[in-house]
């Protein structure tokens, strides 16, 4: 008995259907670890909180592209490949993402955007299997400036800084995008960047996209060549998601962005880093009542970050005890102080450097503590209004095996006394 066989041509159109399926699956990309791994250690941190990825899924996409690829795959498909690349080099971070195609596939009434994944918390393998579900063929209109439009309206809804992804080939695009991205600009200019990634054939396209990205202070026009190795697209990620700023004021807005910066901990702040609700500071310290420890603090007294004043940066020579005159403004502000509350009482607390023995250094410690003492009496403060104590070395603020160290610990603190 003989065997059927596929007759040639019906090979050819089975491998031909598998290619073009396949062709419409981004291609698998490993996972960039060395980013993650510094994103991990605090290297970088997430410049944005949510972005935005608005991908031309119209006709003018399902075209070969005639760049890097050498024209083997659709234009579209090399979005999704550089969409795939680019969440497999991004860390797992905190952010929100969206994936927005506009133009339609075989099932897409006219003029329809759709958005394919989010918005939604961001996670690498959720991105990816959103990216797989775009398998229809490019095709439709490209309205362009209804996908920008909408992206505004949900930028309106949300908090936090964001991050615009535009990916097209930059043809035959409608709806005025332009004036669009001029509206993001003007609504939400301070919070939003507007990057463009370019992929066609027509390089008046390519300056389309470039107009696109400055109408907005924030962002950049870029081929999608200029980004195809990992080294390049590591630094495209960094720009767009990460920034290695400090928070200073660990309020969660890093500080290029803080408007705010110095915000109590444990205050909450808005995406400037100012305080979402109306704080209230009743002594008038700079530090709000809800996180100072030292309410009512006398006006004009320098505080900590706690809201309590004490003084420091009286400092004295080794084994000496007399007040240098560089140091008598600080001595003149509590003063000043004193006199103008005349209720407060103060303690002295003298310190040294640990050279020497114990008793030596309390004894010194002493008579620096009231060395300040006699220097307030002279200027008309009451001796009963002040107390003084010599701490010796055990209280040191720096390290003693270092000259620099033991000047700071020659020193003295003035503490209010209720």
């Amino acid at each position: 008995m003989k065997r059927k066989l596929f007759p040639a041509f019906s090979l050819m159109i089975l491998l031909s259907m598998l290619a073009g399926c396949l062709q419409l699956q981004p291609r698998f990309l490993p996972h960039h670890v060395g980013l993650e791994e510094e994103f991990q250690t605090g290297k970088y941190v997430p410049k944005i909180k949510n972005f935005f990825i608005v991908l031309d899924t119209s006709s003018s996409m399902s075209v070969s592209y005639a760049g890097k690829s050498g024209g083997e795959d659709s234009k579209l498909t090399v979005a999704k490949d550089f969409i795939s690349h680019m969440n497999n080099t991004m860390p797992a971070m905190d952010v929100n993402g969206v994936i927005q195609t506009f133009g339609r596939g075989i099932e897409m009434p006219m003029q329809q955007t759709e958005i394919v994944y989010g918005r939604s918390a961001y996670s690498r393998s959720g991105l990816e299997e959103s990216l797989n579900s775009i398998n229809f063929l490019a095709e439709g209109n490209s309205p362009a400036g209804l996908a920008i439009r909408e992206t505004g309206d949900t930028i309106g809804s949300i908090e936090g800084t964001n991050a615009v992804i535009f990916i097209s080939d930059g043809e035959h695009l409608e709806g005025d995008p332009l004036a669009k991205v001029r509206d993001l600009e003007i609504r939400y200019g301070d919070w939003t960047c507007f990057y463009t990634v370019w992929i066609g054939n027509n390089p008046e396209g390519g300056l389309f996209m470039d107009k696109l990205a400055e109408e907005m202070d924030c962002g950049l026009s870029i081929s999608v060549d200029k980004i195809a190795s990992d080294v390049d697209m590591v630094n495209f990620v960094k720009q767009v998601f990460l920034t290695t700023d400090a928070d200073s004021d660990r309020d969660g807005v890093p500080d290029s962005l803080d408007k705010c910066p110095g915000t109590p901990v444990g205050v909450e702040v808005d995406e400037s880093g100012c305080p979402r609700i109306a704080q209230m500071d009743s002594d008038g310290d700079g530090v709000f009542d809800s996180v100072d420890e030292c309410i009512g603090t006398p006006i004009g007294a320098i505080v900590d970050d706690r809201g309590c004043w004490v003084v420091k940066g009286v400092q004295f020579d080794y084994k000496k005890w007399n007040v240098n005159p560089q140091f008598n403004s600080n001595l003149d502000n509590i003063e000043d102080i004193l006199k103008k509350n005349s209720s407060l009482n103060i303690r002295i607390e003298g310190h040294t450097d640990d050279v020497g023995s114990a008793k030596y250094n309390i004894d010194l410690s002493g008579k620096r503590a009231q060395a300040i003492k006699d220097y307030l009496v002279g200027k008309g403060i009451e001796p009963s209004r002040i107390t003084t104590k010599g701490l010796g070395y055990s209280q040191p603020i720096a390290d003693n095996d270092t000259p620099k160290g033991r000047s700071l610990n020659r020193r003295a603190e003035i503490i209010p006394v209720k």
